[in-house]
């Protein structure tokens, strides 16, 4: 593999996506100051983590759309051309702009934990629905990453994008549904119960397959320009 040149691209989409990337983390860090200042209101809670699961999604899908853009501009040849193969191509962007998203994704996760735990109106108990749907979002990054790569369509990466973003709302409600979920969701503890520990066993599963299909993918195709 031919690292210095992945090395390179991968920190490209660093480079290109850096005041993205900061103009996020500032919303998204005023956010959290909001919901902690809101002391528990349900309408400002909501609105809050609304804010939130947009800005997530909406990077994801912004990083994403990078692949697309490539193609459409041209570039794309032009990369093909120097001494790199497609699955090198493939993993610098994977790594690169899934690196990004993680950087955001996780400070604005332990954000929120931190928010739930330093101030008294939200219970504990929210602690594991709240990593479950925030890796929920990472699941919906995933495989979007995976279409774009694979696909190199805008309007299969718009109609995933939108997909998932409405997706997250259906999956929150059936999961907040779960026994071992709503029973202890009010609870002054976090409590990681079987179905707690199932779901995420189940998306990181998904996670794990949606990035090995797009290299299966990825590796089996010839045709690069």
């Amino acid at each position: 593999m031919n690292t210095f040149l992945v090395r390179r691209l991968i920190y490209k989409d660093w480079y290109l996506s850096q005041g993205l990337f900061l103009a996020a983390l500032v919303l998204g860090t005023l956010t959290l100051v909001g919901i902690a200042a809101a002391k528990g209101t349900q309408l400002a809670v909501i609105l809050g983590v609304i804010i939130l699961a947009t800005i997530l999604i909406g990077m994801g899908a912004v990083l994403m759309s990078s692949v697309v853009v490539e193609r459409r501009q041209q570039t794309l040849p032009f990369v093909m051309s120097l001494p790199i193969s497609y699955l090198e191509y493939t993993t610098s962007k994977l790594i690169g702009c899934l690196l990004i998203f993680l950087v955001l994704w996780a400070a604005l996760l332990l954000g929120m934990i931190a928010t739930i735990l330093a101030t008294p109106w939200f219970p504990h108990g929210l602690i594991p629905f709240t990593v479950i749907m925030m890796v929920e979002m990472l699941v919906t990054t995933c495989f979007l990453a995976a279409v774009s790569v694979t696909t190199e369509s805008q309007g299969w990466t718009i109609a995933i994008s939108q997909l998932g973003g409405l997706g997250l709302n259906a999956v929150g409600f059936s999961i907040v549904r779960l026994h071992g979920i709503k029973d202890t969701i009010v609870s002054p503890h976090p409590h990681w119960t079987p179905t707690a520990l199932a779901i995420l066993a189940i998306e990181l599963a998904t996670i794990a397959i949606s990035i090995a299909v797009a290299f299966y993918i990825q590796s089996r195709k010839r045709d690069f320009v």
